[in-house]
């Protein structure tokens, strides 16, 4: 071959090399934006979720129909007076026939591993209790949670700050307080069980996008993060809330029958010693009579 002839072979080659990759990027931007598609109606998003694909080159996942790692980010999403402020999703082999993407058909994707970071800020968490009739309020005291509030036992009105632990479950966190101090009063040692227990908060998760259960969480400087995984998950715009919604969402106000109030505070808390049916006072703080 002359030198010519091998320029010219040079050029057709970087030229074919080119046009692959460009057709492998603009690939990416099609598929991930049905899929987001998919993920908006499918779990009733206000918005398009933003998502990328990894993995080069992207072809191949395409002609396989298997795609390796997708990442779905959620914003901004309330859910019965709670805003989540963002769920990040990794995506493991969602699956997606040829075909459908060929076509800008793609009516499921089935998902066969699911983990994501589910982020709440304090800021929105104390709207929440405030929405709730309840003045309590928690924030970061390092790595862990601070919680204070007023409480009224016997008659005395006690503003109370301290730590408090996280009770994850799978649709729910619950702040516990386990050391309190009472600000210019001394609260007697017998009723500091009374005291945390009428500052102890639980609020509802529900209706997180991808049948989402949260497992546990770590305190960051302005939210709590938690880690979170998704069960039987397939983006289906036919079944709207099939995939992120389970039957333990049903109740008065879409909470489940778990023993939350119809306000979405825990009623668990509520009994023989006052405290009203919602958790919390009448006007916001924790109240036990006696005589």
């Amino acid at each position: 071959m002359t030198g010519r002839g091998a320029r010219i072979t040079a050029v057709v080659v970087v030229v074919l090399l080119g046009l692959l990759v460009a057709v492998d990027r603009i690939t990416v931007r099609v598929v991930a934006s049905q899929i987001a598609t998919r993920a908006q109606r499918s779990e009733g998003l206000p918005s398009r979720p933003g998502v990328s694909i990894g993995g080069f080159p992207f072809l191949t996942q395409v002609v396989a129909g298997d795609y390796r790692h997708v990442q779905v980010d959620v914003r901004g999403r309330s859910e019965q007076g709670l805003r989540v402020d963002r769920v990040h999703a990794d995506v493991t082999d969602a699956r997606i026939p040829l075909a459908d993407v060929v076509h800008g058909q793609v009516r499921q994707v089935p998902v066969d591993h699911l983990t994501a970071r589910v982020e709440l800020t304090f800021a929105d968490i104390n709207a929440y209790l405030r929405g709730h009739g309840t003045e309590i309020t928690v924030g970061a005291a390092g790595q862990a949670i601070r919680v204070a509030g007023s409480v009224t036992i016997l008659g005395g009105v006690y503003p109370l700050t301290g730590t408090a632990s996280i009770g994850v479950q799978p649709d729910a966190v619950t702040f516990t307080p386990q050391e309190l101090t009472a600000a210019g009063t001394t609260l007697p040692p017998a009723l500091q069980a009374t005291a945390a227990q009428l500052l102890t908060v639980r609020v509802p998760i529900a209706g997180l996008p991808f049948n989402l259960r949260l497992s546990s969480a770590t305190v960051g400087t302005d939210r709590i993060i938690f880690e979170a995984l998704g069960e039987n998950v397939v983006l289906d715009p036919n079944s709207v809330g099939v995939s992120g919604a389970g039957a333990d969402r049903a109740g008065a106000d879409g909470v489940g029958a778990d023993g939350v109030g119809a306000d979405g505070v825990g009623a668990d808390r509520a009994g023989a010693d006052g405290v009203g049916a919602d958790g919390v006072g009448a006007a916001g703080t924790g109240t036990i009579s006696g005589s």
